[in-house]
């Protein structure tokens, strides 16, 4: 069965979360505003009917029965990273039917055909908070948040679904034995097994993998006891030459027994398809040249963009999508063909159009890709609007967020700042996009440059440290002339020097800095200032009471270049003025 051929079936409900007996409860709704109940046909409608007014509420839910089962996993993936658990993974790989994230993120529905064999059910379950398999007299959240890597329908797993319903009524019913012993849940009981016998096949045959999951089992079992566990592993079939490696050992004992002390939530790194894993490889939208690891905007990620009003961020990102759209060389890279979605909050359509045409681009092509938030949308959270605009176009997989500064509350709190960046993070990884957000700075004087690096991002360096790719787009000192800086992780900077023609955004070569006359008077003033402050074979070095250290630094490439100072040994020294230029008090004063 099909999502749309269930949503043409009366068995769709609103859901609010709201405080009962003080605790949160999702509780169902009509679309009139009276409440609806699971086990009563009457009260409920089609997709379409509650969908329409959705706003109003929490969201949307699915009633289950009649055929129709649900397994909801709680607390089973990371928010963040998306990253399943092993015990969650196996369920619903076992599973095979449709299956998506739950409304927090943090888990996830499968939805299936079949019959349940007695009465719903929910239990702890390990790798996750609790296992509920339900049916009849239950509804479940609905988010449309598709698993990519599951089937796109509800599918007939009677089997499967019979198997899991035994399993996890078992989990109710512990086994009684005398005496002390430890307590491994049934699914730890088979994994403890098979890795104590050397079976890797549960983690692709990654034997580091491996080792660090016995190690969290043995940590459960004799309390974080580290020789009682290094005792233990080398009796294993997993014990090898590199246990001996002292280094090794004591880390992967150490992660095991600090994780399960904290009772952390353990994420193993199981090799498997997006978006259940992310080590599949990267897929960057400008591809890295040859030779260099890493390329510009990988999807999964989030990326930056930054640099002065007018200097032009647009025209260079806009280039980039539009390279990447016709998979054609931007910047001398090649491009994976990508479709992109620009969302416009400083900016007017009027204005983007003028960019457009500016940068010699097809105006109707990027226009169609643009969308101009709402009042309502410009307030809320940047990741619930790129979430719920992923929804309406699940080919894009670039997403621009045009004015990214203005949409992030408290710009200077690097706590609020870093909330924004890894609810957009989690987004990008889960529908595995590549999102650049464009920042502005504040405004430059003529000759100054954006500070580069990816810490120096206007606002705080939240923004660069939880980014991937950072361009930062400076003037020059030719006004017709930008520079470009991109800055990727693990790879050397890129620096570019773009101009406009007729052709539209087009590379040149960095300007020669222009020499100032002599009779400049910042310049003439500096050197009156440093001859007084320091004597011929005194090395010169910047002080406050020389002016501004920017402009120090400007004249001493003057300086150089007209020969009025040099430099030896690393330090800077006057020329006497008997043999460099000379400046005069009174060309110094005028």
């Amino acid at each position: 069965m099909t999502i749309d051929e269930l949503k043409q079936q009366r068995r769709w409900v609103l859901w609010r979360l709201e405080t009962v007996g003080g605790k949160q409860t999702k509780v169902p709704y009509r679309p009139d505003g009276r409440k609806a109940m699971a086990n009563n046909p009457g009260t409920w409608h089609t997709y379409a009917e509650c969908a329409a007014i959705a706003s109003q509420f929490s969201g949307v839910g699915l009633v289950l029965g009649q055929g129709v089962w649900g397994v909801d996993i709680d607390g089973c993936c990371d928010a963040v990273s998306g990253k399943f658990t092993p015990e969650s993974r196996e369920i619903v790989i076992r599973l095979d039917s449709y299956s998506e994230f739950s409304p927090s993120g943090t888990g996830c529905h499968v939805l299936g055909l079949g019959e349940l064999p007695g009465p719903g059910l929910k239990k702890p379950h390990s790798g996750c908070k609790a296992v509920e398999v339900k049916a009849d007299g239950y509804y479940f959240t609905f988010t449309g948040r598709h698993l990519s890597k599951t089937p796109a329908a509800l599918m007939d797993r009677q089997e499967q679904v019979l198997a899991l319903y035994d399993r996890v009524s078992k989990l109710a019913n512990p086994r009684k034995t005398d005496g002390l012993q430890v307590s491994i849940p049934l699914s730890e009981e088979e994994r403890f097994r098979k890795l104590m016998a050397g079976d890797m096949s549960d983690y692709n045959g990654d034997h580091s993998m491996a080792d660090f999951a016995l190690c969290i089992l043995l940590a459960k079992k004799h309390g974080c006891n580290a020789f009682k566990i290094d005792a233990e592993f080398r009796n294993s079939g997993l014990y090898r030459e590199k246990w001996e490696r002292e280094d090794y050992r004591e880390n992967t004992i150490t992660r095991a027994a600090t994780a399960v002390a904290k009772e952390a939530p353990i994420f193993f790194d199981v090799p498997c398809e997006d978006p259940m894993d992310e080590d599949a490889p990267t897929t960057w939208i400008v591809q890295p040249l040859p030779g260099r690891e890493e390329g510009w905007f990988p999807c999964g990620e989030v990326s930056l963009i930054g640099g002065p009003s007018g200097a032009g961020k647009t025209h260079a990102l806009l280039r980039m999508a539009e390279g990447a759209r016709r998979r054609a060389d931007v910047f001398g890279h090649r491009t994976t063909a990508s479709e992109y979605c620009i969302l416009l909050h400083d900016r007017s359509t009027a204005s983007m159009r003028r960019t457009c045409n500016a940068a010699k681009l097809p105006l109707d092509e990027v226009m169609s890709r643009v969308i101009r938030l709402t009042q309502t949308q410009q307030r809320a959270r940047p990741a619930e609007v790129v979430e719920a605009a992923i929804q309406t176009r699940h080919s894009v997989t670039l997403w621009v967020l045009e004015g990214l500064d203005f949409w992030t509350p408290k710009i200077g709190d690097i706590e609020a700042v870093g909330s924004v960046m890894d609810e957009l993070q989690r987004v990008a990884k889960q529908y595995r996009v590549a999102i650049v957000g464009t920042l502005g700075s504040p405004k430059q004087k003529e000759n100054d440059r954006y500070a580069s690096g990816r810490d120096q991002f206007m606002g705080s360096v939240a923004f660069g440290r939880k980014s991937e790719t950072c361009i930062s787009i400076s003037r020059t000192t030719d006004k017709a002339v930008r520079q470009m800086d991109v800055m990727t992780r693990n790879t050397g900077d890129e620096v570019f020097f773009f101009t406009w023609t007729d052709a539209g955004l087009t590379l040149t070569t960095e300007p020669k800095a222009d020499k100032p006359a002599e009779s400049d008077s910042a310049f003439s003033r500096m050197t009156v200032a440093v001859r007084v402050k320091f004597g011929s074979g005194e090395p010169i070095q910047f002080l406050p009471s020389l002016g501004a250290k920017a402009t120090f630094h400007r004249w001493q490439a003057w300086a150089f270049d007209n020969g009025l100072i040099h430099k030896y040994k690393g330090r800077w020294y006057l020329i006497p003025q008997e043999i460099g230029a000379t400046v005069t008090e009174e060309t110094t004063l005028n």
